[in-house]
């Protein structure tokens, strides 16, 4: 038996993760809130900046883990992605008041 540990699988929230991850909204939002949170005009960084391993990468960092499978063995991780989730569907629900 060698010494390395098995790494964890991924479960539902690394699928939840991994969905988010390959979201063309998901990604206009990341360039939106880096807009924001840094104060950066549109034609520095423009919707559409964003792709699917920005977001992997972000969701990693903002999560603390390694890979995205750790999310559903890692309760501050799982946490963290439910606070993503959660922020990114309030953004989508005012995207769609604001084009009404």
């Amino acid at each position: 038996m060698t010494g390395t540990t098995p790494k964890p699988a991924g479960g539902p929230l690394a699928r939840k993760a991994a969905m988010l991850c390959q979201a063309e909204g998901f990604h206009r939002y990341l360039d939106q809130a880096r807009r924001a949170r840094h104060g950066i005009d549109t034609n520095v960084l423009p919707d559409g900046t964003h792709k699917e391993e920005d977001a992997v990468d972000f969701i990693r960092t903002a999560c603390g883990v390694e890979s995205r499978a750790e999310i559903d063995h890692e309760p501050r991780a799982a946490h963290m992605l439910r606070r993503i989730i959660t922020n990114y569907r309030r953004w989508q629900s005012n995207q769609v008041r604001a084009s009404s």
